[in-house]
């Protein structure tokens, strides 16, 4: 029995002195070096410009209303610019934002809009009720200065825009015709936003 003690000694020692030689061996050969440079990213241009084209939409006595008739509202007109001269094209989201400071009273389903495009070319948007636009989610662009107020945002419309190129929108709200006199004194106030992205 004890033989068989000094053999496994011997055999525990034999595997520990090898386990440190092969570590000791590792660390010696092993090559390690560092960077000398710093990394370098250079970005391209990326600016947005937002230019309104009208005041704000003001309809203090509206009324229900269709299609036909909102066509004669006076929109509200803005454009978009990438200006920038060179580099990619830069996406954006157009959105009609309610704001926290001043809720809707008016049921989003009563509210009515239309965005048409008028340049570069003319695309006649369809009409639809605010409460079946998709919502759009900020995310960190919540920490924007713009966006603070702001409380739930529905998407109107998306594009791109190459280098140097515009978009000019006319926006138009109404209230549909189906409501009832149940809107009477109701109002709804909202804030176009626009957000760019490559």
């Amino acid at each position: 029995m004890r033989s068989g003690y000094k053999i496994t000694l011997g055999v525990l020692t034999i595997m520990i002195l090898v386990t440190i030689t092969i570590g000791t061996s590792y660390s010696y050969y092993s090559i390690s070096s560092e960077q000398q440079d710093p990394n370098k990213v250079a970005t391209t241009c990326f600016n947005v410009s937002y230019t309104e084209g009208t005041s704000s939409i003001n309809l203090p006595a509206t009324y229900p209303m269709g299609e036909a008739n909102a066509n004669n509202l006076s929109p509200y007109t803005f454009t978009i610019t990438n200006t920038c001269d060179t580099g990619s094209a830069i996406n954006y989201v157009v959105t009609l934002n309610t704001l926290t400071d001043s809720m809707p009273t008016l049921p989003l389903n009563l509210l009515r809009y239309r965005l048409d495009q008028t340049a570069p070319s003319t695309i006649n948007g369809t009409s639809d009720v605010l409460s079946n636009a998709s919502t759009y989610d900020l995310g960190s662009a919540l920490n924007d200065p713009s966006a603070q107020g702001v409380n739930t945002t529905y998407n109107l419309a998306t594009g791109s825009l190459a280098p140097g190129e515009s978009a000019t929108y006319n926006l138009r709200l109404w209230i549909d015709e189906s409501a009832t006199t149940n809107v009477i004194g109701q109002t709804f106030t909202g804030r176009v936003l626009v957000y760019s992205y490559i």
